[in-house]
C-alpha cells in the first residue's frame, strides 16, 4: 500500500468522529497517548509510517467493510465528508 507522507489533523479529526471515539480512545486503539492525537489533529506533528498503518487499519476494522484496507487515512475521512453532505 502506497501511503501519501502528508496527512493533516482535520483529516486525523473527521476519521476519528467518524469512527465516534473521543481523542483518548483513538489514541488507545492505535497504540499512542491522547497527546499525540492531540499534536496530530492541532498540526503540531503527524503520524510516524506505522501509526498511519495502524490508523489505516482501525478505520477499515471498524467501518464495518465500507473502507477496504488499501483506502489511505486522506480517503477514508475524505469518504466521511460525503457522507455527512
Amino acid at each position: 500500500m502506497i501511503m501519501a507522507d502528508d496527512v493533516s489533523g482535520s483529516e486525523i479529526r473527521e476519521l476519528r468522529k467518524r469512527l465516534g471515539l473521543t481523542q483518548e480512545e483513538f489514541a488507545h486503539a492505535v497504540a499512542v497517548t491522547f497527546s499525540t492525537v492531540n499534536r496530530w489533529e492541532n498540526g503540531h506533528a503527524k503520524p510516524s509510517k506505522l501509526a498511519r498503518r495502524a490508523i489505516e487499519s482501525l478505520a477499515a476494522v471498524r467501518s464495518n467493510g465500507q473502507a477496504s484496507s488499501s483506502q489511505t487515512i486522506e480517503e477514508l475521512a475524505a469518504n466521511s465528508f460525503h457522507r455527512n453532505d
